[in-house]
C-alpha cells in the first residue's frame, strides 16, 4: 500500500508540476509611508494578520522618521500576529549612520537588515564591528551584481533581489549558489514565485495580493 501511495504521489507532482516547484513565502516588506498610513488608521492590526494569513515569518519595517512610540506599536503587533519585526536600515550612507546608530535604529525590533545600500557605502570592516556588537539577527540583503562582497560570517540570512525580468534566470542561479533567499519584485518577478524550486523568497513591498490598497502606494 505505502509503494501505491508513493506512485500515486510522484504521478501527481509530474501532472503538476507547480505543486513541487512552488516558493516558500519567507518576508516582506513596509516602508515608511505605508507605516505612517496604516498607523494613522488604526490599521496596524489588520495589515499584520494579512501579512501572516499569506504565510511570511518576517517583516521588514523602514522607521525612517518614525516617532518612537509608533515604532514600539508596530513591532508589538507583528510579534501579536507572530511575525518577527525587522528594522530595515534603508540608505544609511546619506545618513551618515555610524555602525553604533545603525544598531540604535533597531531598538524596538527583534533584528536588523542592511541592504545593497549598505554593502556599496560601508567597509567590510564595518560589517564585522556590527556583527561584532549586534546581538540580534542579521538579515543581508545584495543586488546580484554585489555577491564578492557577502561577508564570510554574521549574516544569520541572506538575499538575493531578483526584481527584473530579463536577469532572472542569472539572479536565481546565484540564489542557488549562496544558499540564498530570492526577493521578489511584486511589480515584475513576483509571478515567478511558482518556478523557483522551493526556495524562500521575499516580497518587495507588501501589498502584493489581488486585493490592493491603492491610498498607500508602493515606495521604493
Amino acid at each position: 500500500m505505502l509503494k501505491i501511495l508513493q506512485k500515486l504521489l510522484i504521478g501527481v507532482l509530474t501532472f503538476f508540476p507547480t505543486i513541487a516547484l512552488a516558493g516558500v513565502p519567507n518576508g516582506t516588506w513596509l516602508s515608511q509611508p505605508q507605516i505612517r498610513f496604516y498607523a494613522n488608521r488604526n490599521a496596524l492590526d489588520q495589515v499584520m494578520r494579512d501579512i501572516q494569513s499569506q504565510g511570511y515569518r518576517l517583516v521588514f519595517l523602514d522607521f525612517r522618521g518614525v516617532a518612537d512610540d509608533v515604532q514600539e506599536q508596530v513591532s508589538q503587533q507583528a510579534r501579536n500576529h507572530n511575525l518577527i519585526p525587522i528594522a530595515w536600515i534603508q540608505s544609511p550612507q546619506y545618513r551618515r549612520l555610524t555602525i553604533e546608530q545603525i544598531i540604535n535604529e533597531a531598538r524596538h525590533t527583534d533584528g536588523l537588515q542592511v541592504d545593497d545600500h549598505f554593502f556599496a557605502n560601508y567597509s567590510a570592516r564595518d560589517f564585522e564591528y556590527l556583527a561584532n556588537q549586534y546581538r540580534k539577527f542579521i538579515f543581508c540583503s545584495i543586488q546580484p551584481f554585489q555577491k564578492n562582497l557577502v561577508p564570510r560570517y554574521g549574516c544569520n540570512q541572506i538575499d538575493v533581489q531578483c526584481y527584473t525580468s530579463p536577469t532572472f534566470k542569472q539572479c536565481l542561479n546565484l540564489a542557488n549558489q549562496l544558499n540564498a533567499v530570492v526577493s521578489l519584485y511584486e511589480k515584475d518577478t513576483f509571478k515567478y514565485r511558482t518556478q523557483i524550486g522551493g526556495k524562500n523568497f521575499n516580497v518587495f513591498l507588501w501589498p502584493y495580493i489581488n486585493q490592493r490598497i491603492s491610498d498607500t502606494g508602493n515606495f521604493r
